[in-house]
């Protein structure tokens, strides 16, 4: 490893400032993880729930995803207070970030997250009051899509800005992280559409699975661009790709997100050709089909936090350990940890 270093975190700058070497820095560690993957999760069942709310078919669904989406922004934010340690600086950061927004992705972040927040819980309070205006439920509806896609995308943005981590500098992050909110919305939303009852389940299924299906590919596509786009001219890339492909937990990632398209996909086609003995009738899944995809629903949303774990610890670790070759580019600065004065 080089001789860079970089002042210990917590200290002043000046001349008897204590250092240290660069592959020492702090690392961001597996609340982080969550709280990317609970910004993910609720900011696409967010958009989810959004445009089914345009439809006006799924008002039950809507009531229920709607309180759900929120909790896991919630949650999300409360793995970030866990891992910076600071709420009451956290409580500010909206604020503090505003004039960062121009030239910074993580102020960007806080921006959207804490959108989704607010619009996710005012959203959620109309559907539980059962709300009849139009105009309420529609803003929300259309703030709650745009600030759940921005929040769902947006640390793919910042991890690809993050010239300090080579492995992580790959434009395909922000679709990557997209497909897979995507997955977990849709997974979601199928475990709530089997305890919605009716017509409105029925449909809600049919759609959510297919939704499912869809996005699955998506994901397995953009993990693929992810891989083609790693750039070996970074040492540091070739240590975190070998390291990224030969563990369990990625191959378990596209073991769960393969099945995630092939047994919905299976499903839709099987319900497919029956429907059309019957094109009258609304028909629902068999009950061992409707329990098949409810096992592989929950299995995507574990999918769906590994996603973005492999990629953090992975770029991390060859940082901590990958030596320097003559001539390796790369910046003397490490990425900065927490935001805005915001870690303790």
């Amino acid at each position: 490893m080089g001789l860079f270093t970089a002042p210990v975190p917590g200290t002043n700058f000046g001349i008897n400032t204590p250092i240290i070497q660069i592959n020492q820095y702090p690392e961001w560690d597996v609340t982080v993880a969550l709280a990317l993957y609970f910004t993910g999760l609720g900011g696409m069942l967010m958009a989810i729930t959004a445009a089914m709310e345009f439809t006006g078919k799924y008002q039950s669904l809507v009531k229920k995803n709607s309180i759900f989406a929120f909790i896991f922004t919630l949650l999300a934010l409360i793995f970030f207070d866990i891992h910076l340690g600071n709420p009451t600086r956290g409580f500010f950061a909206p604020i503090n970030a505003l004039p960062q927004m121009i030239h910074s992705w993580m102020a960007r972040g806080i921006e959207f997250v804490g959108g989704l927040l607010v619009f996710s819980f005012l959203f959620m309070v109309l559907k539980v009051l059962n709300s009849k205006n139009a105009i309420a439920n529609w803003t929300l509806a259309i703030l709650g899509l745009i600030t759940g896609i921005f929040s769902t995308t947006y640390s793919g943005f910042e991890l690809s800005a993050a010239t300090g981590i080579p492995f992580w500098n790959n434009g395909a992050l922000p679709a990557l992280f997209l497909a897979s909110g995507t997955v977990g919305g849709a997974a979601w939303t199928y475990i709530m559409s089997l305890v919605t009852k009716g017509e409105e389940g029925i449909r809600a299924r049919r759609l959510s699975a297919k939704l499912l299906m869809y996005s699955a590919v998506a994901e397995l596509a953009t993990w693929f661009l992810f891989m083609a786009n790693v750039n070996f001219i970074y040492v540091f890339d070739e240590v975190a790709y070998e390291y990224m492909i030969t563990s369990a937990t990625f191959i378990l990632d596209l073991v769960l997100i393969s099945l995630a398209f092939v047994i919905p996909g299976i499903s839709n086609l099987m319900l497919w050709r029956s429907s059309r003995a019957s094109p009258q009738l609304i028909l629902d899944f068999p009950s061992y089909i409707k329990y098949a995809i409810l096992v592989i629903a929950i299995l995507a949303l574990i999918a769906g936090y590994y996603t973005r774990a492999e990629i953090l610890f992975a770029g991390q670790y060859a940082y901590q350990v990958a030596p320097l070759t003559p001539f390796q580019f790369t910046s003397n600065q490490p990425i900065p940890i927490g935001s805005f004065g915001w870690k303790s």
